[in-house]
């Protein structure tokens, strides 16, 4: 499918896939998704480029870029996959990177040219409607800046950006909690109940925790976690990322692109010499996202996810680290809602510039057809499961 871009002398838009990344453009990736508006670590090119590495040829995902040619600069990025055109919606689509380990979809935008790629963003849409229905964001949050400041933009230029709200996942706002740290937010009976599976699990050996540092490292704390992943129930239903090829190829491969960074972040809860629980977190900005968590077993009565997850951010405070907040990227129920007092509301977008999207009446029917699937966003895509990172 071709499509029409606009530019002009200072800004360009286009698009490319990750087999055409220069290391030139990476750097500028890297550089503008640490300056961006809002983190996100799951449109990072560490994350972007390990995924696609594992995809077939033919189903290579999108990268939309729009670049201050004057500065030589990215100034917005976005990751995308095209979804062909269905009786319910009638143009082909685009949808955010469609893969099972992005917990987390949306843009990246440079603060001070956020007007620039916003203009473009929906010229580009604004040529291509009869071609291009519009972009569809999945796990969207909904509060971030670029977001909000989108809707407002394209609402006053004739388009639409549907935010639809969905849940709320649990997430630690370092800058608003108070010096006694984390347990001056719990009851009681929670405060009792870490105390008291902390002192279980000291009596194995003294408590410590780290973070993998030495890049020189990151293998064997990679195998470390893998194992205890696959021994756990994870593994007996298959989900672990060792139980694929596809994800152990995924993982190894970012693990060998977080070498050039400081993307990666992995973290290890001990007793003695035993690792009771390790992490996988993605560095993004100055948010730390959470991507994996196993635990040993052996300690299970210790609750040591728990404990691991509580020493977390006990870590980064006492330390000082420069991060203002975590994203939990889990579902809403999940057993961090007792324990992490802040809330990210998630949600599902539609961008688009189409007359059809903007409900110009000329077909009421596809309109209402439209409206059905705004509901339910996640049943118009048509990847198969054979193109997908699964």
């Amino acid at each position: 499918m071709t499509f029409r871009y606009k530019s002009n002398q200072d800004t360009k838009l286009f698009t490319l896939t990750p087999d055409l990344c220069s290391t030139d453009f990476q750097r500028e990736w890297k550089q503008l998704e640490q300056e961006s508006l809002s983190g996100n670590a799951f449109l990072s090119p560490e994350f972007v480029l390990s995924m696609a590495d594992v995809r077939p040829a033919h189903n290579q995902p999108i990268i939309l870029a729009c670049r201050n040619q004057r500065q030589n600069r990215l100034i917005g990025l976005g990751v995308f996959d095209q979804v062909k055109a269905t009786k319910a919606l009638p143009l082909p689509h685009w949808i955010s990177i469609h893969c099972p380990h992005s917990f987390r979809s949306g843009l990246l935008v440079a603060e001070n040219s956020r007007t620039e790629f916003y203009q473009l963003l929906t010229n580009f849409l604004t040529q291509n409607q009869d071609e291009l229905l519009g972009i569809e964001f999945r796990n969207l949050r909904l509060k971030s800046q670029w977001a909000r400041e989108l809707r407002d933009y394209t609402a006053e230029h004739g388009g639409s950006f549907r935010l639809l709200p969905e849940s709320e996942s649990p997430a630690v706002d370092l800058q608003l909690l108070p010096e006694e740290g984390l347990s001056a937010l719990w009851s009681s009976s929670r405060r009792k109940s870490i105390r008291k599976n902390q002192n279980r699990l000291s009596k194995y050996g003294p408590i410590q925790f780290r973070l993998v540092e030495k890049r020189t490292e990151f293998e064997a704390a990679l195998n470390h976690f893998l194992r205890l992943e696959e021994a756990s129930w994870k593994g007996n239903l298959g989900t672990a990322l060792q139980s694929s090829q596809n994800d152990l190829k995924f993982i190894r491969q970012l693990i060998q692109q977080a070498k050039k960074s400081d993307y990666l972040v992995i973290s290890q809860l001990l007793t003695g010499e035993d690792v009771v629980a390790t992490a996988l977190n993605f560095r993004s900005g100055r948010e730390l996202f959470a991507f994996k968590i196993a635990w040993n077993d052996q300690f299970e009565k210790c609750s040591p996810g728990i404990l691991h997850e509580v020493a977390l951010v006990d870590h980064i405070i006492t330390r000082k680290l420069p991060y203002d907040r975590i994203d939990s990227c889990s579902s809403a129920g999940s057993y961090l809602e007792k324990l992490w007092p802040d809330r990210v509301a998630i949600g599902s977008g539609m961008l688009s510039m189409s007359t059809l999207a903007r409900g110009t009446g000329k077909v009421i029917s596809q309109l209402q057809s439209l409206k059905r699937w705004a509901a339910n966003l996640t049943q118009t895509a048509t990847l198969g499961a054979d193109d997908s990172l699964n």
